[in-house]
């Protein structure tokens, strides 16, 4: 007998060793003269963010997120680690969370141009504690951040006002993917407002542009800091060289709800947008876009979809992939089990595996959805119940090593 929780069930598995794993990894690459920012905005790109946060504060030298409810969220938590928001904030009530960490100084915010220093003057006139800020230059992405023409001005207002405290100077890359020639050429206009700032930049205060796609690329881009998101899940963008040794962290398994026998030439789905060339098995997971599976990623006539790793009804043994076929609906994906004929209702499946060697990994889903990895995971309901596998922890004894699984 199938019940409810065996056949509707699925859940997101974020692996916290890995991430730990792959923080080491990302530092041993930029160097230990460099520091690691780490990017948790959108609820940690949809894994918890709270919980990815806590794992990272020993791993990394600040974190960032982008509105200030995600920075509360941080703070309340109990993490100290220095947290950049990357909004522009222009005031703070005295009940929010983030109060807290203006009045800390644990919070740092990002200044983006002359009429939102006024607001943040504003705001250190009522908390009466300076404020860390960094100064967001705009090279080009046109997204926030100053002028290049009132960089350095900003920049000296900054330095001459005791009310703020110049943290950091940063900007963001428009194409650090694919363009190497726009990349420098930012890199270069922001070389050039740092030389044109008439007093030196404070100890401490770190300079720092580089993306995930930046630092896995081009060590020029690593300056004093690098901002890295992606690559703490253990992906980069489709076209990136990786950095030797990331490992994924997410798992989203479901099972088989439905077992189907197909007919040559009968449609399958809406729309009929896939139809049966030989007689087919056809199962049914119950997940569609309203969990996150992104939508226009089945097969269609010659057109190649995405795949879902499928088990035994144990979820231990891989048995192969199927293709995703037709239509991406609100609860449910079709798979062609024909190569498979092994399985039945409640056999396991991945709808993202961490196995290298399956075609139904985050980066390749992603690529055939045509987005980012980031776009994937962060797109999965925050209903869809996730799960976490503890670092392991290692104590050594006199004879050997061993490793225990903390719960």
């Amino acid at each position: 007998m199938h019940t409810f929780r065996t056949i509707q069930h699925s859940t997101v598995q974020i692996d916290l060793g890995a991430i730990s794993d792959n923080c080491t990894v990302i530092r041993n690459h930029i160097g230990k003269d460099c520091g690691l920012c780490g990017v948790v905005k959108a609820d940690g790109y949809g894994l918890g963010a709270s919980r990815v946060a806590s794992l990272l504060d020993q791993k990394v030298s600040m974190l960032a997120v982008y509105s200030p409810d995600e920075a509360g969220e941080i703070l309340a938590s109990g993490n100290t680690t220095p947290l950049l928001v990357l909004a522009p904030v222009h005031s703070a009530n005295r009940v929010h969370t983030m109060y807290r960490g203006l009045l800390s100084g644990q919070l740092h915010l990002v200044l983006h141009d002359a009429d939102h220093l006024q607001s943040l003057l504003r705001l250190a006139d009522r908390i009466r504690v300076p404020i860390n800020v960094h100064v967001k230059v705009d090279t080009g992405l046109h997204r926030g951040g100053c002028a290049l023409s009132d960089a350095p001005m900003l920049i000296c207002k900054v330095l001459q006002d005791e009310r703020l405290n110049l943290t950091g100077v940063m900007t963001h890359f428009v194409s650090a993917v694919h363009d190497e020639g726009l990349t420098r050429l930012q890199h270069d206009r922001l070389s050039q407002v740092l030389h044109s700032v008439q007093a030196p930049l404070p100890i401490g205060c770190v300079v720092h542009e580089a993306n995930t796609a930046a630092t896995a690329q081009w060590k020029w881009t690593h300056r004093d800091m690098v901002r890295v998101g992606l690559a703490w899940t253990g992906a980069v963008p489709h076209g990136v060289p990786t950095i030797l040794g990331l490992q994924p962290v997410v798992s989203w398994r479901s099972a088989l709800a439905h077992v189907k026998n197909v007919s040559a030439g009968e449609q399958v789905g809406y729309s009929g947008k896939w139809t049966a060339r030989r007689p087919s098995r056809i199962g049914i997971v119950p997940v569609g876009y309203a969990a996150g599976y992104p939508m226009g990623v089945g097969a269609e006539g010659d057109r190649k979809g995405t795949y879902v790793r499928v088990f035994d009804a144990e979820c231990k043994k891989a048995l192969g992939d199927a293709p995703v076929v037709g239509c991406v609906c609100m609860d449910q994906i079709a798979v062609d089990l024909t190569e498979i004929p092994e399985t039945g209702i409640g056999s396991g499946v991945e709808l993202i595996s961490r196995n290298a060697e399956s075609r139904a990994t985050l980066e390749k889903i992603a690529q055939i959805a045509g987005v980012v990895p980031h776009a994937i995971i962060s797109r999965i309901s925050p209903t869809v119940h996730r799960s976490y596998i503890e670092p392991a922890l290692e104590v050594s004894t006199p004879t050997r090593p061993c490793k225990i699984d903390v719960a």
